[in-house]
């Protein structure tokens, strides 16, 4: 009996640990395909990868969101507003998923941020509905944690997009991107999953800022 309950015990190690390298794989090869990715059906096809791990790894918040994130950066290649907005729509379910399995996840509600500044850049007249919503997104990821580099550049780029008469413009934008800077190359890398995207887009503002 002992050597039965022994047997079991090495059977449910081994299929963990293999599940584990699995998960692994599927995360590394759909993080290259959306790294790799230059059109919508890329962006897409990468999304699609991060949903298939999203409905087996129940537990994890990662996939959700990198789903959201290729949908997201997927829409801003497309031409055409209708399928533009069904992506951004569908970026939202992801990211809804996303909170739900980490409450008050900072990374999520920047995410939440990007998608409303996405719906911006589908049609430039919705700015003033999204506007907002974006800063508010943002301003909570940010009391979530202060360190997210990601929030406060992107926080940067509302107040860079908004009208200087409303308080914002470059000379507005700029302290908080070269708070993002420092953010950026103080940011921890507790896994090879954790989010680090948005350096090199912080580069490119902090720029235009300067010019």
């Amino acid at each position: 009996m002992k050597k039965v309950a022994l047997i079991i015990v090495v059977v449910v190690v081994s299929t963990a640990s293999l599940w584990a390298q699995n998960y692994a794989g599927a995360m590394q090869n759909a993080l290259a395909k959306m790294g790799a990715a230059k059109s919508t059906t890329d962006f897409v096809a990468a999304s699609q990868i991060f949903e298939r791990i999203t409905q087996v790894e129940t537990a994890k918040w990662e996939p959700a969101y990198y789903a959201a994130l290729s949908l997201i950066n997927g829409s801003y290649t497309g031409q055409e507003k209708e399928k533009r907005d069904q992506m951004l729509d569908q970026a939202q379910k992801f990211i809804d998923t996303c909170l739900k399995r980490s409450p008050e996840n900072s990374e999520a509600m920047t995410l939440q941020g990007y998608l409303y500044q996405a719906r911006i850049g589908v049609d430039g007249s919705r700015g003033q509905e999204f506007s907002p919503k974006a800063a508010g997104a943002l301003k909570q990821a940010m009391a979530w944690d202060a360190n997210n580099p990601r929030a406060t550049s992107l926080m940067a780029m509302n107040i860079f997009y908004t009208p200087s008469f409303y308080g914002g413009g470059k000379e507005n934008a700029l302290p908080l991107f070269e708070k993002a800077e420092k953010l950026f190359a103080e940011q921890p890398k507790s896994s090879s999953f954790t989010p680090s995207w948005g350096e090199e887009m912080n580069q490119h503002f902090l720029q235009e800022c300067k010019k």
